[in-house]
Parts: C-alpha cells; sequence; structure tokens
C-alpha cells in the first residue's frame, strides 16, 4: 500500500494557479475563460492566478511541452500558491511526462484539479506519492452555471 501525501485544503483568501497543461483554449475563449475564473473566486473565495503559460495560444503550447511541464514545476514550488487548477483538458499532456520532476511534485504537495487529458498529470501526482483531484477545468466545469 502507498503512504499517499494528502495536500492541505484550500481555504478561502488561497492563491491557485490556473494553468494550460494540455490545449490552450483560453488564448480562443478568453471570455469563457474569465467566466469560469470569476465563478471559481466567487464560489471558493480564493484569488485565481495565471501560470506563466496559461493564456499562451494553442500554437506554442503544442510546440513547448517542456514549457508546460516547466510551468506547472514553477507554480508548485511557489509558495504563494496553494493549489492549481487545469483551464480546460485536451489531448496532449502525455508529450509533457519526460519534463516533469516527481520530486518536485512529492516535496511541495497542492492541491491539483483537472479532468479529462489532466489525467495523465494525475498519474505523475498518484507516482510521486501525492493526491490529486479528479474534477472540474476552469473552463469546463466552473464557467457553467
Amino acid at each position: 500500500m502507498i503512504n499517499m501525501i494528502k495536500p492541505r485544503a484550500l481555504r478561502p483568501g488561497d492563491r491557485v494557479a490556473a494553468i494550460s497543461l494540455s490545449r490552450g483554449w483560453p488564448s480562443v475563449y478568453p471570455l469563457s475563460y474569465q467566466d469560469g475564473k470569476r465563478q471559481l473566486q466567487e464560489a471558493f473565495g480564493v484569488e485565481v492566478v495565471e501560470s506563466r503559460y496559461a493564456l499562451k495560444d494553442i500554437p506554442w503550447l503544442a510546440a513547448h511541452p517542456e514549457a508546460r511541464a516547466a510551468d506547472l514545476m514553477e507554480v508548485l514550488e511557489d509558495p504563494s500558491i496553494h493549489g492549481i487548477i487545469s483551464t480546460i483538458g485536451g489531448d496532449d499532456s502525455i508529450r509533457m511526462l519526460p519534463y516533469l520532476d516527481l520530486s518536485v511534485i512529492r516535496e511541495n504537495p497542492k492541491i491539483f484539479l483537472g479532468y479529462s487529458d489532466t489525467t495523465i498529470t494525475h498519474f505523475a501526482f498518484l507516482k510521486a506519492g501525492v493526491t490529486s483531484f479528479d474534477g472540474p477545468s476552469i473552463m469546463g466545469g466552473f464557467r457553467r452555471k
């Protein structure tokens, strides 16, 4: 049996990083992204901040899986960030795997939330021994009323 690390629960006022680990839909549908961000902030009282590459366009993100992985490592290591949520799924997260550092995930356990293509990242968290949460993304869940 694996002894999983469980990140601390989010609290009102916490900073949550929005991250695009797969598809860059926020660049195509910025109003949908902003609606989801607003609803997430209002529902949970958190502050949503974008990771460095969260709003990059689809071709750029597709060409840079190493940057998407670096984005995840950066928000994990940032002590001002208490949680991470995917902006949307897609079909390309698997290309990030060679660039992930599981020790960074293990040493910086944070709430991680998303679904669909985000499942690849959930498996990385599992391999690192950190609990993550399959659930809505900003654009594919929180923007819906």
